[in-house]
């Protein structure tokens, strides 16, 4: 069995969009500088309601437009696509306020706490014809394309067991200890949920436990999920320790393994089930490194967009709200509240 050949997309091969951008923090400025860097996308306007920050956020990146009012960006005729990245309980709202104005969306992970509000947001934007997409960014490394070709393929057999964990002390990222700015389960951990997701579907059922502060923020969580095939998943995530960020899937006829960390660009391994396996990896050598993968996204958002499509191909909008729909299981189990 060998590894197939990444499917990577070249950046002036789509259009460049006009983007503007609502919540100009870490993440977008991360988005932003990784975009500029490696394709073809322009940011053309931003918007805060904090004073000054746009114009600080503008000027850090060249761009042009500023606003201080949400509903005059996505009133920019000149404006081709939406990225949101604010809060995530204002997500929801962001996100239909762009929809409404005609506009494609990229929003920041998850795109909303509670499955009920992702769906409206999918059906809204199918009826006003725009496209919708989640910024899943894993989806759309050079990796992951390697494993949607080997899932594809059938020569794996039946799944049986994936662990996944991202356990990394984040106690001094102030949003993910407030609500209405994160928390464990939903910011980091959407990565564990979402990749066992991608290779084994979404779960049967649930067994979760885990640690919760006073105040209802999650610490950390324990999750075994069940599948109808009869595969398993344990996911292991936490805000406090530190572990290897590693992903791995056993299956039939053999193992598939994401190097770490599992969700940037990194690596993936296909190797038989013996005690002394042979294994073939691949490397990512593009120079395109760790938080830098946010660009990828950009590049097949462009591509669909041209396309006409109203939903990413490789994390449609069901996928995406079941990714929701575990992590509000989760939360819910361990008594967590961080919304």
């Amino acid at each position: 069995m060998k590894l197939p050949e990444p499917i990577i997309i070249d950046p002036q091969s789509v259009p460049s969009l006009n983007w503007g951008i609502i919540g100009p923090g870490r993440i977008a400025e991360t988005f932003v500088a990784a975009s500029q860097k490696h394709t073809s996308q322009r940011f053309i306007a931003v918007a805060s309601r904090t004073p000054g920050r746009a114009k600080e956020f503008a000027g850090k990146f060249n761009i042009p437009k500023t606003f201080a009012s949400y509903q005059d960006l996505v009133a920019d005729k000149e404006i081709d696509a939406v990225y949101i990245s604010s809060h995530m309980s204002d997500h929801f709202e962001h996100a239909m306020l762009a929809i409404k104005a005609g506009k494609s969306i990229l929003v920041e992970k998850p795109i909303t706490y509670l499955p009920e509000e992702a769906e409206q947001i999918f059906a809204a934007a199918r009826q006003a014809k725009v496209l919708a997409m989640e910024a899943m960014w894993t989806r759309y490394l050079p990796q992951s394309t390697i494993l949607r070709q080997l899932l594809e393929s059938g020569d794996l057999g039946e799944p049986e067991l994936l662990t996944a964990s991202f356990c990394a002390d984040n106690r001094s990222v102030e949003r993910l200890w407030k609500p209405g700015g994160g928390g464990i389960v939903f910011d980091m951990g959407i990565y564990p949920i979402a990749i066992a997701q991608e290779m084994l579907g979404e779960p049967s059922s649930i067994a979760a436990t885990g640690i919760v502060r006073a105040d209802g923020m999650d610490e950390e969580s324990y999750s075994l999920l069940n599948y109808e095939s009869g595969a398993r998943a344990s996911l292991t995530i936490s805000g406090i320790a530190t572990l290897p960020m590693l992903a791995s899937c056993s299956f039939e006829k053999a193992v598939i393994s994401l190097g770490e960390p599992f969700f940037v660009p990194s690596s993936i391994s296909l190797k038989t089930k013996d005690f002394y396996p042979e294994q073939t990896t691949w490397v990512d050598e593009s120079g395109i490194s760790g938080h830098e993968g946010l660009s990828y996204q950009a590049t097949w958002f462009a591509k669909y967009l041209s396309e006409g499509k109203f939903e990413s191909d490789v994390h449609t909008h069901a996928q995406t709200v079941a990714n929701i729909r575990t992590a509000f299981e989760i939360t819910r189990q361990i008594g967590a509240k961080p919304f």
